[in-house]
């Protein structure tokens, strides 16, 4: 591992810890799983992907796909991804170092998703085909991106002034996800 993944890493362990613990995302690795509960977990993760991919732009790779592959799952699954609310108060993703932040973060959670795919198929039945096309990353070479996108980080964020930024923004995005997170799940309780 290169010192800017590492950077990255350090930079959101702490985060990234609390948001495994995260409520409404806790049954996305429970065996008893309800499809209310998966649904809710994809809209709220609809909420954070949605505004990050699209501050991504024309930088967003194969994440415009990953989150095409998410609406289509929403609706699959009778959810409007339209109608969902979405998070505001991300940090800019405006300079180059901030942008590969932001992909290092959606793509390392495809990774995650990934590892969630067989419990949500042995739970809820659904697989690459429908309704967890977004945690499978069907269709897309995601492991081929990742590995592409490391020898990126440290190409271009061996200048110490881009790693901060780059760390910060992580550092930044993983936070705004752990309060939507976090909001999400008190409005679910109050409803």
């Amino acid at each position: 591992m290169g010192p800017a993944r590492q950077a990255l890493r350090a930079a959101t362990r702490e985060s990234h810890d609390r948001l495994d613990k995260a409520e409404v995302l806790q049954p996305l690795v429970r065996p008893d799983i309800t499809q209310p509960q998966y649904v809710r977990a994809l809209a709220v993760l609809h909420g954070f992907n949605a505004p990050v991919e699209r501050g991504l732009g024309e930088d967003g790779g194969d994440g415009a796909a990953r989150l095409a592959l998410l609406r289509e799952d929403l609706r699959a699954l009778g959810a409007d991804p339209d109608a969902l609310p979405e998070i505001a108060g991300l940090p800019p993703l405006d300079s180059a170092p901030a942008r590969l932040a932001a992909r290092y973060v959606l793509d390392g959670s495809a990774h995650g998703g990934r590892a969630m795919l067989p419990g949500i198929t042995r739970a809820l039945g659904h697989d690459a085909r429908r309704g967890a096309r977004f945690l499978a990353s069907d269709g897309l070479d995601m492991a081929g991106a990742w590995k592409a996108l490391m020898v990126r980080l440290e190409e271009e964020l061996a200048d110490p002034a881009a790693l901060a930024v780059a760390c910060a923004t992580a550092a930044g995005l993983f936070a705004a996800l752990e309060r939507w997170t976090a909001e999400q799940w008190v409005g679910e309780r109050r409803a």
